[in-house]
């Protein structure tokens, strides 16, 4: 990625524990930490949407979304990630 591509990462650091993360090239824009027990799309999306609105970063910015950390790729929390990822990808 190039300097100027703004970025999304969405790092799960526990069962239920998720660090979001929005860089332009090295620079870190603005991250945030959340825990989720139930309702996680919901959150996700609304915690995406809160950190792009801080940041005044259009999802229409991002070049890339990134996902991993500490998640099974076939969870239930992992595929709603991928399929946020792709929905701001077709932006």
């Amino acid at each position: 990625m190039d300097k100027t591509s703004v970025e999304l990462f969405i790092r799960f650091t526990g069962m239920r524990a998720v660090h979001l993360t929005v860089r332009r090239g090295a620079v870190i824009l603005g991250a945030v930490d959340f825990s989720f027990d139930k309702n996680f799309d919901t959150l996700l999306i609304a915690t995406v949407d809160k950190i792009l609105k801080q940041t005044r970063i259009s999802p229409m910015s991002l070049k890339c979304v990134r996902i991993s950390g500490k998640v099974d790729k076939n969870s239930s929390a992992y595929k709603i990630a991928q399929t946020l990822a792709n929905a701001l990808k077709a932006l």
